[in-house]
């Protein structure tokens, strides 16, 4: 199958993925770049972050209404998705736990990342302060280490049709979904290129989002299959109000 830019169908295929314009949300806010790029299948930049629902298994396991289970899950993976796009994000696809969604770098690569990390931020709060709770109302016995995990990669991706589905396909996905893997409940960690580029030209390892909302970057030694005596990563850790989030 193959996406042409001047297709009308594929404005549709690309409102599965990407933003929709604010003004008409029928339309994708999908730059003429970014068209000929999938177009001509040329390499774009991308933030690419995959979220997983760490011990989802146990959750359902000890679920005592499936359909709510799922009715929850579905739940959050259309706010999941909703936000996304709110932060400019693009929605690659639900992976059964877990999700992937990506920023394409057009401009400025700390504008994106800023927006990648508030919307780990706000996605990793809103787990915790409501499914959780509705997760935990629906089990019989209560698992440790339940909560939303998140990596994060970024470098060259290709957006191209797979069965049917425009899919990103590149080396971020790899590295984000390995330290995604490697990461605890409400933690956030970076693969070492995109830890690198982020702390390039800050003149501190710390920036605010917002004017009650900051960050710290890290750096830590990951160790994962690829790397078992450790791979150079960076943590990120959220402040409010100078309070720190997801202890």
């Amino acid at each position: 199958m193959h996406f042409h830019s001047d297709d009308p169908e594929f404005d549709k295929e690309l409102l599965k993925h990407a933003p929709p314009e604010r003004n008409d949300p029928k339309r994708p806010n999908v730059s003429p770049t970014i068209r000929r790029s999938i177009k001509n299948r040329s390499a774009l930049e991308a933030i690419v972050l995959t979220a997983d629902i760490r011990r989802s298994a146990s959750i359902l396991k000890e679920s005592i209404d499936i359909p709510q289970y799922a009715k929850l899950l579905d739940d959050f993976v259309a706010d999941f998705r909703t936000s996304l796009f709110h932060y400019g994000g693009w929605f690659d696809k639900f992976t059964g736990d877990g999700f992937i969604g990506y920023w394409i770098v057009e401009n400025s690569f700390s504008d994106q990342m800023d927006a990648a990390l508030d919307f780990s931020c706000s996605v990793m709060d809103n787990f915790r302060s409501y499914y959780y709770q509705a997760f935990l109302a629906n089990m019989r016995n209560v698992p440790s280490g339940v909560g939303l995990s998140i990596g994060m990669d970024a470098g060259p991706c290709y957006l191209m049709p797979i069965a049917g589905e425009l899919t990103i396909i590149g080396s971020p996905i790899v590295g984000s979904v390995r330290m995604c893997s490697n990461s605890e409940a409400y933690n956030l960690v970076l693969n070492a290129y995109s830890g690198s580029r982020l702390l390039d030209g800050m003149t501190a390892s710390s920036s605010n989002l917002s004017d009650d909302l900051s960050y710290q970057v890290k750096p830590r030694t990951v160790k994962t299959k690829e790397y078992p005596d450790g791979q150079i990563a960076y943590a990120v850790e959220f402040f409010r109000k100078g309070r720190r989030l997801f202890v």
